[in-house]
């Protein structure tokens, strides 16, 4: 509908995102070791620490590489094409791709310390909710339905994400 080079652009802004958000994923999984290890010594400060410091720590990756997206978003695309069409259209889609990072990021983490003290049936509501009620939704209407196009979907990614961003932590 929105054309090949939308989509390749698309494709590389995700993958982009994607790999970038292995870091704060990673660091997650950490939180939620760390966070049970303190939970399981019933040091309720050490788990408030260790969730606190996860989620922290993975925001400071989100934010360096969300500042590298929006500093440098040409060189990025350039590890991915030469097609100067694709090129334009995913340089756009970086910036908001730098906003996702930070919020998928908080997401993320909050969700690992929430496992760590055995909390996922609430933290799994609120993720079903953020993104098949509100975040879906939410894409598909800004991009069908106003002049967004193609960077609705991203509006949407972020409006879910923030919202499960609010909600985990």
């Amino acid at each position: 509908r929105f054309g090949a080079e939308t989509m390749a652009a698309h494709q590389i802004a995700i993958n982009w995102a994607s790999l970038m958000f292995m870091i704060p994923l990673s660091i997650g999984m950490a939180a939620t070791v760390r966070v049970g290890h303190a939970a399981g010594a019933c040091d309720a400060a050490a788990v408030a620490l260790r969730g606190r410091a996860g989620i922290l720590i993975g925001v400071g990756f989100a934010l360096f590489s969300a500042s590298v997206m929006l500093i440098a978003p040409h060189a990025i695309v350039a590890l991915y094409t030469n097609v100067d069409a694709v090129a334009h259209i995913a340089a756009g889609f970086l910036a908001y791709a730098a906003v996702f990072q930070i919020v998928d990021c908080i997401q993320a983490t909050s969700g690992g310390a929430l496992r760590g003290i055995k909390d996922t049936r609430v933290p799994m509501l609120i993720t079903v909710a953020a993104y098949w009620v509100i975040g879906l939704p939410l894409a598909t209407v800004l991009t069908f339905k106003t002049a967004l196009g193609p960077a609705g979907v991203w509006c949407g990614f972020i409006g879910g994400l923030s919202i499960a961003a609010i909600g985990l932590s």
